[in-house]
């Protein structure tokens, strides 16, 4: 849940990619996407086994909700929480109204996290909710490349490094809804430093999975890499 990168596709409407990166105690269980119908609502995402959520999910509401853990800063986390912030993101997958539910959630007792919401009912639209513990601040972003790297994670230098080779990156390639894989592939990248790449692998704290989403007139689906056991799966949607 550390690192998301959101790339418009300019040459389609409502075109895009989001890639995921989850940096997770690496014996946590969780289970590959697969489509489920709940409340009447068709939707796609990995399950945490634990908590019953996800970090990433696609709902038949036409849209995606993306999450990584902590607001702008490094927090104390508490011994227990009101409500797994997977489960929030299931809350925005399965509503009808997803700005109306971002103004009216209570979000009182959940650990401080940053979430991304992409909307492509009409057009396409992109959302930041981040909570702090003690406010909501919830932004509609412009329509280009964007990158986010977890506080909890990563110092600011950290992000800005990443930032930095996010541009470079995109000022070198083409990225169209036929190659979704550059984006794959550059979410592989390894460092010398394992700190700050995008595969991190501090002890326990390891990526343990990528999940890309892409929403296109070609194709339309998920592609999930569980890291740890070195399984890939698809599935349109």
């Amino acid at each position: 849940m550390c690192t998301i990168t959101f790339i418009p596709i300019l040459t389609e409407e409502k075109s895009f990619i989001i890639t995921s990166n989850r940096d997770e105690a690496s014996n946590r269980k969780t289970l590959p996407p697969k489509l489920v119908e709940e409340n009447g609502v068709r939707l796609l995402y990995p399950k945490d086994d634990r908590a019953g959520g996800t970090w990433i999910g696609a709902s038949g509401q036409d849209r995606l909700v993306c999450l990584m853990n902590g607001a702008f800063n490094a927090h104390e986390r508490k011994e227990s929480y009101k409500k797994s912030r997977g489960v929030v993101v299931k809350d925005f997958l399965l509503t009808s109204d997803v700005l109306n539910k971002a103004e009216q959630y209570n979000f009182e007792g959940i650990e401080p996290f940053t979430m991304i919401i992409v909307v492509w009912k009409v057009g396409l639209e992109l959302y930041e909710l981040i909570w702090d513990e003690t406010k909501v601040y919830f932004n509609k972003l412009d329509n280009v490349p964007h990158i986010w790297s977890a506080s909890m994670t990563y110092t600011d230098e950290m992000k800005k490094t990443r930032e930095n080779w996010f541009r470079e990156f995109l000022e070198k390639e083409n990225i169209t809804a036929e190659q979704p894989e550059k984006m794959w592939d550059f979410h592989q990248t390894r460092n010398e430093n394992k700190n700050v790449g995008f595969i991190i692998d501090r002890g326990l704290l390891k990526t343990t999975s990528i999940t890309q989403f892409v929403y296109s007139n070609e194709k339309t689906g998920m592609r999930y890499k569980d890291l740890i056991d070195n399984k890939e799966t698809r599935v349109e949607f």
